[in-house]
């Protein structure tokens, strides 16, 4: 698996951080219940823009704007299905187009590896864009819970190739069961890490307990990786010692910048963590066992940064 052999090599994978905040620092609007993903079909430089500061601040690794990029989602919007589809296979190729450019310089290559792309693989709830992202609580049946993630990922695994599949900010284990077995009913090629939402060091979102989350994933042939993400900081020292308990899986982590999340003003509430401190957490988080780490909501490329230095 492609994280295992980067591991042979350097001591950790480097994640991106945020794309909805750096998109917003560089001076665009992401109030949309599209969020990032309008920005596939009104200016996609927008996007390769993001994409290109994060791997010049170091980044191993750069997640797609596909998480809430979805065919449901588009049609809402007055787009129709066919160029949904293409929205969604356009959130990968960019990324893959900014990494190869990046490394036609040869200056970029003398101290690193080439750089990975992960196709963001985000929850139901985030198509809600209502909050429900954060506690997992849809109130649809199963079949339609299914239903929804199948399309998105038959377009990626069939019609992209991204290196690694970044299912994240998954609230419960329901829903990362009904993803997994799709995994399994498309006989999916593409490695992947599943990255729950959790409320504290014990729970994700939807109350489930996370050793319970990852003795299955551990179990799982198709999850190669797993972890937590779009979390606060302060809950990460004790969901790797959790984790630990019951998964050798490389362990990603890549939680928010210490911000919370107000879903009534669709705002993220200032946090108190500089880039640096951040990155002094990110050392001990990497001590204690993580493998694969970045940042979520509200990190920038300052942060990401901060961590290459104090890790590779």
């Amino acid at each position: 698996m492609i994280i295992d052999e980067i591991l042979k090599t350097q001591k950790a994978v480097i994640l991106d951080g945020a794309l909805g905040t750096q998109i917003q620092k560089n001076g665009y609007d992401v109030n949309d219940k599209l969020w990032s993903a309008k920005y596939l079909d009104e200016n996609i430089e927008v996007i390769s823009q993001v994409h290109r500061q994060y791997l010049e601040a170091g980044a191993d690794c750069i997640i797609t704007s596909s998480y809430q990029a979805s065919i449901e989602g588009f049609i809402q919007k007055g787009f129709t299905s066919q160029r949904a589809k293409e929205l969604i296979k356009k959130s990968i190729e960019i990324a893959k187009e900014t990494v190869d450019e990046f490394w036609q310089n040869t200056q970029n290559k003398n101290t690193r590896i080439k750089p990975i792309v992960a196709a963001s693989i985000g929850p139901y709830g985030a198509y809600l864009a209502d909050g429900s992202e954060y506690s997992g609580d849809y109130k649809i049946s199963k079949e339609s819970l299914k239903e929804f993630h199948k399309k998105r990922l038959e377009i990626i695994i069939i019609k992209t190739n991204p290196d690694i599949l970044a299912i994240e900010t998954i609230p419960s284990f329901y829903e990362a069961s009904v993803i997994c077995d799709l995994l399994e009913e498309l006989d999916c090629k593409i490695p992947a890490w599943v990255t729950f939402s959790a409320k504290d060091g014990f729970k994700t979102n939807a109350n489930d307990d996370i050793k319970k989350c990852m003795s299955y994933l551990q179990n799982h042939k198709f999850i190669h990786a797993l972890g937590v993400n779009c979390t606060a900081p302060q809950y990460i020292l004790k969901l790797i010692k959790n984790i630990k308990e019951v998964s050798t899986k490389p362990i990603v982590i890549y939680p928010n910048g210490g911000s919370r999340y107000n879903p009534i003003t669709k705002e993220w509430e200032k946090g108190e963590l500089s880039s640096k401190e951040f990155s002094k957490l990110a050392y001990l988080w990497y001590e204690k066992g993580a493998r694969v780490i970045g940042g979520c909501c509200e990190t920038t490329p300052d942060e990401i940064s901060e961590i290459r230095k104090v890790i590779i």
